[in-house]
């Protein structure tokens, strides 16, 4: 059988999916699909049907064939917007940490009515980790240690662990009998 079309140009498929109005625009167009020549016979649906020289046909669908070889459509660049403030602390800082002030435990300020505020500037001692409380973020504390690393320590879990809850009053069970004296 002879080719279909033998007087046209085979195109490469990423110069007929750069058209706009492709698949329609590509009807009657002699193709090369990865090496998979002919000609498109018509649409279907969502597929491009190409009869080959040997009078196969081969339906590739035009969706996936733009996606894998449309050429890259640039992104569109994103609106200028005013730079962002630079974030501002929201209290004082300690600049110069007295690391040679008394160590106090953390279970001697959590449970006071002002903390975290009465910790900063306090060297303190959080088990395993001793340092200056150099600036209250929000409700945390950084605080620095004499090597220059810094931690930041949430107030509300400090407080839960670290301070003294008043002993638990045990409920009264009904279930058991009352010890005997």
């Amino acid at each position: 059988m002879n080719s279909p079309a033998p007087d046209l140009p085979v195109k490469p498929i990423s110069e007929l999916v750069a058209d706009p109005e492709f698949p329609t625009s590509a009807v009657g167009a002699r193709v090369d699909i990865k090496g998979f020549i002919g000609v498109v016979a018509g649409v279907v649906n969502n597929s491009i049907k190409v009869r080959s020289a040997e009078g196969n046909t081969v339906s590739y669908n035009f969706h996936a064939l733009r996606r894998l070889y449309a050429p890259p459509i640039p992104p569109e660049p994103a609106p200028a917007s005013p730079a962002a403030p630079e974030p501002q602390a929201s209290g004082p800082v300690i600049l110069e940490p007295d690391f040679n002030a008394p160590l106090v435990p953390i279970e001697a300020l959590a449970p006071k009515a002002d903390f975290p505020a009465c910790a900063l500037g306090i060297f303190v001692d959080l088990h395993g980790f001793t340092g200056v409380v150099v600036e209250l973020v929000g409700r945390s504390l950084k605080v620095r240690s004499r090597q220059g690393s810094t931690r930041s320590y949430n107030a509300d879990g400090l407080r839960k662990i670290y301070a003294k809850a008043p002993p638990a009053v045990q409920p009264l069970s009904f279930d058991t009998p009352a010890p005997s004296a």
